[in-house]
């Protein structure tokens, strides 16, 4: 497994946190240039909060100026079931991008949103974000 960990201090200016900016530009395109390097292996992006939750990523739903909502796996066994969480940008401290064998890990992050029915009842209704697009 490789892995690498973005936090606050990474985001191109000290001290600065995770912002929309930074889920909208550099987030994607560092995910997609691993993607494409490792690409027979799962990419699998982990959210530590400043609570001490860690969330296993499936996607970003939708960003707002100041909050975002995400898909994230509740089993990681399975990777079946899905919740939605809708998180202020702040309460991410760390943000951890690893890359497991398909054989360990089934399903991982995605940039845009999978195409499963159930995935398209979960999207919370409305205009109230933007969808994030690679």
């Amino acid at each position: 497994m490789n892995s690498f960990n973005l936090t606050r201090s990474q985001t191109g200016k000290a001290g600065a946190m995770f912002d929309v900016g930074f889920y909208t530009s550099v987030f994607p395109d560092l995910v997609q240039k691993e993607c494409r390097r490792q690409a027979d292996k799962v990419p699998v992006v982990e959210f530590h909060l400043g609570d001490g939750t860690t969330l296993d990523i499936c996607h970003i739903l939708q960003l707002s100026d100041r909050w975002m909502t995400v898909a994230f796996f509740r089993d990681l066994n399975t990777c079946e079931d899905m919740d939605i969480g809708f998180l202020p940008f702040e309460l991410v401290v760390r943000i951890t991008v690893s890359f497991h064998n398909a054989k360990s890990r089934r399903l991982g992050f995605t940039l845009t949103e999978p195409s499963a029915p159930a995935a398209q009842e979960a999207k919370p209704p409305g205009p109230a974000g933007k969808p994030v697009t690679p």
